[in-house]
């Protein structure tokens, strides 16, 4: 069974929620979005990072989000960036314990970074009034190849794992959204 496989529930929950209902019909607010990518900013600078102290190569240079994430939330908020939620502080910290555990880290990663380009070149096209440095890829299928390669089904409950962070960080915003 492929990571996709393994994944296949989850990911569908994640797309099914609240949050990412909002986002795909175009009517999340962008004071929201601005939020969201903002804690996004720290998630994937913890996951990156500790990437890099676990010593993954990143081959693909155009693979860090991080800093594109940091600079779309700063254009969004005029510098004014929101607190961090709670989700996002307990993931970032969860993160942090997964030193030493390069596969663990890949799963987390791939949850990610692969939403990016695949769903995330869809909301690029419907959130079309934010900025989205962060969807920007030099090249969105050789990327994609680059994350695939690095892969392998062992890593299916950690990814699980990325997905129940993602919902819960997505259901941070349910009261925003009036739900």
């Amino acid at each position: 069974m492929s990571l996709k496989e393994i994944t296949k529930e989850i990911h569908t929950a994640a797309e099914r929620t609240p949050f990412m209902n909002a986002t795909i019909k175009g009517k999340i607010p962008k004071d929201i979005w601005a939020d969201y990518t903002y804690q996004k900013s720290v998630i994937y600078g913890s996951i990156e990072n500790v990437a890099r102290d676990a010593g993954l190569t990143l081959d693909c240079l155009d693979i860090e989000r991080a800093l594109k994430l940091y600079q779309d939330a700063k254009e969004m908020t005029g510098g004014n960036f929101p607190r961090l939620r709670q989700a996002t502080i307990d993931y970032s910290r969860y993160l942090l314990d997964l030193a030493g555990h390069p596969d663990k880290i890949m799963a987390h990663l791939y949850v990610w970074h692969m939403g990016d380009l695949h769903g995330g070149q869809m909301i690029k096209k419907i959130l079309n009034y934010v900025p989205h440095r962060n969807l920007e890829f030099a090249d969105v299928e050789a990327t994609k190849v680059t994350i695939r390669n690095k892969l392998n089904d062992s890593m299916g409950d950690e990814a699980i794992v990325a997905f129940e962070w993602a919902i819960k960080l997505m259901h941070t915003y349910d009261t925003e959204l009036g739900v």
